[in-house]
């Protein structure tokens, strides 16, 4: 027969056994059990979406990330001071911006921006090309080194936004310049819309913040709701309203 002290050590076992078997029982199905509750949970939470356009159906540069201001001056129109200028022509306009237009292989026009503040910044520009063969290249320029980022193109391609982003210290000087690389007299290159911001996210261009007048911003804003976290990028999903 058990004395009173050998008793307890049996209960005391018993307890401890229930103890950590509810603790595994807590620690593999009540994470599950919250997993499931908040999945439900969100899918029944409606979630309202927002986008910005410049006209009414949402199709000229739909985005769904607001636009930052330009770092860079004279964008639109390459106005103030742009290195290799005189190579470029003016060739009428993409979006509203002026664009400039090379034929053959020369140095590409750019302008460089001195880093203010240490982070990521992002780099983006408009361009098209025309004639097989060729070469397009993207210089990328830091503290005079060339070749960071700096890639190729083949060319004969319609507008399209080409964006770089990279980590900078504080009083980095960069430029991003395009031009023909290779020896091909008829490849012709179109260029529009330079544009550096903070962040990661090339958004749609944007004069500077001493330039930048009302008209500059989107005009048109679409929402639409549904129960998932994600935005849609088709613009048919969103009813658009003018600002």
């Amino acid at each position: 027969m058990l004395d009173d002290s050998s008793n307890r050590l049996i209960w005391i076992a018993v307890g401890l056994a229930l103890i950590f078997g509810m603790f595994e029982t807590y620690n593999g199905t009540i994470p599950k059990i919250i997993e499931s509750v908040t999945s439900t949970t969100q899918a029944t939470i409606p979630v309202e979406h927002t986008a910005y356009a410049y006209s009414a159906d949402g199709t000229d540069r739909f985005s769904t990330v607001y636009p930052n201001l330009n770092l860079l001056d004279g964008t639109r129109d390459f106005s103030g001071t742009w290195l290799n200028s005189s190579s470029w022509t003016n060739d009428g306009y993409y979006n509203g911006l002026t664009v400039k237009k090379c034929t053959g292989k020369v140095s590409g026009i750019y302008k460089p921006y001195k880093v203010i503040t240490s982070g990521n910044y992002t780099f983006s520009t408009y361009i098209k090309s025309s004639g097989s063969g060729a070469t397009i290249r993207r210089w990328v320029n830091i503290n005079n080194v060339d070749g960071t980022g700096t890639i190729d193109f083949s060319s004969n391609f319609d507008w399209k936004k080409d964006s770089y982003t990279v980590n900078l210290k504080a009083g980095d000087t960069v430029f991003i310049r395009y031009e023909v690389f290779s020896d091909s007299p008829s490849a012709t290159l179109w260029t529009a819309g330079f544009k550096v911001e903070q962040g990661s996210t090339a958004t749609t261009w944007m004069p500077s913040a001493s330039e930048v007048q009302d008209s500059d911003y989107p005009t048109y804003v679409g929402t639409y709701t549904d129960h998932n976290q994600s935005a849609s990028n088709d613009p048919t999903k969103y009813s658009w309203k003018k600002r």
